[in-house]
């Protein structure tokens, strides 16, 4: 969406009120910029500095700015030739250096759905094994006799303890 900066002149209601950003007054001849949102002031640098998005809480307002090269006579003569230069913003931004909270979600999420994805795969392969070896009897693999010290070679179900008494 593109926005019109608004030039601000003596009679202008703006004058004296403070940008959503920088907390400076607006003064006669400076160009603002009004959220299309929620119609929150901005300075034209301020506006810009915040990567061109609304500076109150909550507002997702954004949108370029048209930029304007010169003023019509009518506009000159409202602020009586006092054309500000536009003053460089005291708004700093500094460059992202970390991960965002959509993307340190997004990695905990890959992560979760990897260790599930394992897990419900386990779950499959001890399924499939079980079937294989006991309800077909196809021995694809050694028995498991040797790599436990204390694993008896056959359970049966009379020899479990809950079973003892039928």
């Amino acid at each position: 969406m593109a926005i019109r900066p608004v030039l601000i002149d003596k009679q202008s209601p703006f004058v004296g009120e403070s940008c959503a950003l920088c907390k400076e007054p607006f003064a006669p001849g400076e160009e603002i910029v009004i959220c299309p949102e929620d119609a929150t002031r901005h300075h034209v640098h301020c506006w810009s500095a915040n990567q061109n998005h609304c500076a109150a809480y909550g507002c997702n307002g954004r949108g370029s700015l048209i930029t304007r090269t010169s003023f019509t006579e009518e506009e000159r003569d409202a602020v009586n030739g006092e054309i500000v230069e536009e003053p460089a913003s005291k708004v700093r931004t500094l460059p992202t250096t970390s991960f965002s909270c959509a993307q340190s979600c997004l990695v905990v999420a890959i992560a979760i759905s990897i260790v599930i994805f394992a897990i419900s795969c386990f779950g499959l392969w001890a399924i499939l094994d079980f079937i294989v070896v006991e309800i077909i009897g196809w021995q694809y693999r050694q028995p498991l006799t040797g790599l436990l010290p204390y694993l008896p070679t056959t359970i049966s179900l009379i020899e479990l303890p809950w079973n003892i008494g039928s």
